[in-house]
């Protein structure tokens, strides 16, 4: 890693646990004098013509870009290397502390088994049935062979293949199935937050639209703050899927080193 790309890491790391602008005098005893200060301001200088960290005012220190902050979580949170095993006691007060809003849903998958035509004119229908339910959609020649080729896939991956090639009624039909799944929120203080700067996305998250969307990827809601950790957990012994969101300068790292020590 290059010396510049090391300043800017720390510096962010920095950043994302105190919320106040990182001078070269913090950064250089953060890394306990091995880099001087005036090299760190070299270094400043150049990272701030390149558009990665800012200058509030002229004798401030520096505070990284949304850009810099996106890039810096692209590359230190791996999702599907993330696999804590959650202490839902602990999880409420952990996203209350690092003002965070998580949520879990139990993974409960299903492959599909067969598929049934029942052609009876204008009544006719699709049955698709899988392991513990069964959804049935209007029956239409095409679509019935579009799910006979789909028998042994997940529910999950058939949700999102039907919403890629716009197969609106097999979407939908799972899409109620799969509502039934219980979804528990941590850390709810954050939701009005997320209501008020990114709407569309809470709403996906609280109708579990992002459930079927993300899977195991750190996630850019549009232009906003804010990101989404779409990763697997485990509950109780079960497995189940995460979704971890909150603004792009929280300190995600500590937080997921939080989640792994109170499950030790």
């Amino acid at each position: 890693m290059q010396k510049k790309e090391f300043l800017l890491n720390h510096l962010i790391k920095q950043y994302v646990k105190c919320h106040e602008p990182i001078g070269s005098e913090s950064l250089k005893s953060c890394l306990q004098g091995k880099i001087s200060s005036a090299t760190i301001r070299n270094y400043f200088k150049i990272l701030g013509q390149e558009g990665v960290i800012v200058q509030t005012h002229i004798s401030s220190g520096r505070v990284p870009t949304r850009a810099a902050l996106r890039n810096y979580w692209r590359e230190v949170l791996q999702p599907t290397r993330l696999e804590p095993v959650i202490d839902t006691t602990r999880l409420h007060s952990l996203c209350d502390e690092f003002g965070l809003t998580c949520a879990l849903r139990v993974a409960t998958p299903q492959k599909l088994l067969r598929v049934l035509e029942v052609e009876a004119g204008e009544n006719g229908a699709i049955v698709l049935v899988f392991e513990r339910d069964c959804v049935a959609i209007p029956f239409v020649a095409s679509m019935a062979r579009f799910c006979q080729e789909l028998v042994g896939v997940g529910i999950n991956d058939i949700q999102r293949i039907a919403q890629d090639v716009c197969a609106n009624s097999l979407a939908q039909a799972l899409k109620a199935l799969q509502s039934v799944e219980k979804t528990r929120f941590f850390g709810l203080g954050f939701l009005g937050e997320m209501f008020a700067n990114a709407p569309q996305s809470a709403l996906e998250m609280i109708s579990g639209d992002l459930f079927i969307k993300l899977d195991s990827c750190v996630y850019f809601p549009d232009s906003s703050d804010y990101l989404i950790i779409a990763h697997s957990a485990w509950v109780q012994g079960q497995e189940a899927k995460m979704l971890c969101i909150g603004r792009l300068d929280q300190d995600y790292e500590s937080f997921y080193e939080a989640l792994e020590s109170q499950a030790s």
